[in-house]
């Protein structure tokens, strides 16, 4: 893939991660108060660990993917972050839940907001997400990276 297109997935991916994860930094009530309306079969204290974690989590991966830093790792991370994200709001979809999405941290239930939308949204990151994980584990990538090129036998 040109490298170009690559650079521009990454700038547009990182930097929608750091700013969803920084709004949700910002009001952590207001995105607890999103994942309550989830409805999700998960106990209280393991929503709050997600209110606290989740947003670091989006943060750290938006500047790593900035800065192409541990491109091997932060990569299918993303992918797999960008899956999650997937799978809770089709079952919420699915459910028929008419809640805000909680992706940029809680607040007014606009359409931005709507399960539809936010799913068309997080399906489109998990498409951006693979094309760069699947870009990241292409034969030219791992031959400059990672691996030494040095024969092991002397």
């Amino acid at each position: 893939m040109n490298t170009r297109w690559v650079l521009m997935l990454r700038i547009f991916l990182g930097g929608l991660l750091l700013w969803a994860g920084f709004a949700k930094l910002a009001a952590p009530m207001a995105f607890f108060g999103a994942l309550l309306g989830y409805e999700l079969p998960l106990s209280d204290t393991v929503l709050r660990l997600i209110t606290i974690a989740l947003p670091w989590l989006e943060v750290l991966c938006g500047a790593a993917l900035l800065v192409d830093f541990w491109p091997e790792t932060v990569r299918p991370l993303t992918m797999a972050l960008t899956l999650s994200f997937v799978v809770v709001l089709s079952q919420a979809l699915g459910r028929g839940l008419e809640i805000d999405c909680g992706c940029f941290g809680g607040g007014k239930n606009a359409f931005w907001n709507s399960p539809a939308a936010a799913l068309a949204r997080a399906i489109a990151l998990l498409i951006a997400a693979s094309v760069l994980t699947l870009q990241n584990n292409s034969p030219q990538r791992r031959g400059g990276r990672g691996v030494s090129s040095r024969s092991s036998t002397r």
